[in-house]
């Protein structure tokens, strides 16, 4: 048995394994081949047995798509829950990752140029935040779902370009190309993927044309090294137009959650465990008040190097209004402290189909549930 996923189902595969923390750079790489069910000459619903097939099986509510050469492989499988996709232009070498004894699938820069056939483009946009950053999404709930941090990027944007220019056509090569043009490597949560979208993408996509922005720009502080034991910040987002950036503070940024516990734990023990209650709760207001206090030492670090950070919340993701004042403050602090001209910046701020666009487009990438309640969320 033998068989390549592609598309959706690669995409499934992939998030999967990045939220396990699997690096998809160190994964061995195949030739693309002719799918072959176990018996016969066609794929039945056994060649997906559990015994076997250890990914998500077929339905017609969830298909699965793969990927088979030009000649001959789409008679093979021949599944009405199978979707087949003939590559019929060669690939470059390493487009194919092994999984098992019975799976391959399409590496993450193939799988990006797939989906950017099957994909808005600023879903596209920030699927390539996602290959390129340290964040994955759950294949299940991709929008309200937890986000895995911390992983090792898929790929990056170099690596995408490269692999994309090999190519001289296929279906959605032009809105990749475009979507590579607004993406940053190194993003390390969704709320950072969304902010770094809306503020890329020019204003007749819905964004706010202020791109390109870097995410997690390294800020060195060597100087200082001695004094704070740190040799430089990096702020979520920087802007290119002007030294200013944003720091995404979700809602478990500071751990109010643990603090409330503890106090609540603290008036409900006995006498005889209250001393190591209190001990705890004092743990607890210690952790808080440190990254209290870490946050205004790097905001005034980052301003003694002439760079201004903005702390963002999920507040200000809340809805288009919210998003733009923030925006307003932003623009006004680069007229002020460092006379840029953001006249065309103020323009896109004040048109009104422009502002429904906006309005529109964050609606649809942000969760409708949790909300983002840390610096951590089918896009």
């Amino acid at each position: 048995m033998a068989i390549t996923l592609s598309h959706l189902s690669a995409l499934d595969v992939t998030r999967t394994l990045r939220s396990k923390g699997v690096n998809l750079r160190d994964m061995d790489t195949v030739s693309l081949s002719h799918p072959t069910p176990w018996v016969g000459k066609r794929w039945r619903q056994r060649e997906f047995d559990p015994s076997v097939w250890q990914w998500e099986r077929p339905s017609r509510t969830a298909p699965l798509h793969v990927v088979v050469p030009k000649r001959g492989g789409r008679r093979r499988v021949g599944m009405d829950c199978v979707v087949v996709h003939e590559q019929s232009q060669s690939l470059p070498s390493q487009s194919i990752v092994w999984l098992d004894e019975h799976t391959s699938m399409v590496c993450p820069e193939l799988l990006f140029l797939q989906m950017a056939n099957c994909m808005t483009l600023p879903a596209l946009v920030m699927l390539g935040h996602e290959l390129c950053g340290h964040f994955s999404r759950t294949a299940q709930e991709p929008l309200e779902g937890d986000v895995a941090t911390n992983v090792p990027a898929a790929t990056n944007a170099e690596r995408l370009i490269n692999y994309v220019s090999a190519f001289s056509h296929m279906h959605g090569i032009k809105r990749a190309r475009f979507a590579l043009s607004h993406m940053s490597d190194h993003a390390l949560s969704a709320p950072e993927s969304v902010l770094g979208m809306m503020y890329s993408l020019p204003p007749e996509e819905g964004g706010f044309g202020m791109g390109p922005v870097t995410f997690n720009l390294r800020v060195s502080l060597e100087d200082l090294h001695e004094l704070y034991g740190l040799k430089a910040r990096y702020p979520d987002l920087s802007f290119s137009f002007a030294p200013l950036g944003i720091n995404y503070d979700g809602e478990g940024h500071l751990d109010l959650d643990a603090l409330i516990n503890d106090a609540k734990r603290l008036a409900l023990v006995t006498s005889d465990v209250q001393e190591k209650a209190q001990r705890e709760l004092g743990t607890t207001k210690a952790q808080v008040r440190a990254k209290y206090v870490d946050d205004i030492v790097r905001n005034r670090q980052l301003a003694s190097r002439g760079r201004i950070v903005f702390p963002v919340t999920k507040e200000d993701l809340r809805d288009a209004d919210s998003l733009d004042e923030l925006t307003r403050q932003i623009l006004g602090c680069a007229r002020t402290l460092f006379g840029i001209d953001t006249s065309r910046y103020d323009k896109t701020l004040e048109d009104t189909e422009e502002k429904r666009e906006r309005s529109r487009l964050l609606a649809s990438v942000t969760p409708l549930g949790r909300q983002w309640g840390s610096s951590h969320g089918r896009m």
